[in-house]
């Protein structure tokens, strides 16, 4: 489990964060116009992704857990 929360801990970024990756050079001064870049849009949904994929680990741990409890 540890190890899932690691890998997926790489893939969250903040949205300041995705801006720094994902904005060349030559991209518009303000980060609202800079956000619609796709590059910077696919970061941020792998982010939301990856962290929705940990809540739902940790979820799955935590029912196993339960469910075992009772034995």
């Amino acid at each position: 489990m540890s190890a899932t929360i690691v890998l997926a801990c790489a893939l969250i970024i903040s949205r300041k964060q995705a801006l720094r990756v994902g904005v060349s050079r030559m991209a518009e001064d303000t980060d609202d116009v800079n956000v619609n870049l796709p590059l910077v849009r696919n970061k941020l949904r792998e982010s939301r992704f990856a962290l929705i994929g940990v809540i739902l680990l940790i979820v799955g741990f935590l029912l196993q857990i339960a469910a075992n409890w009772s034995r």
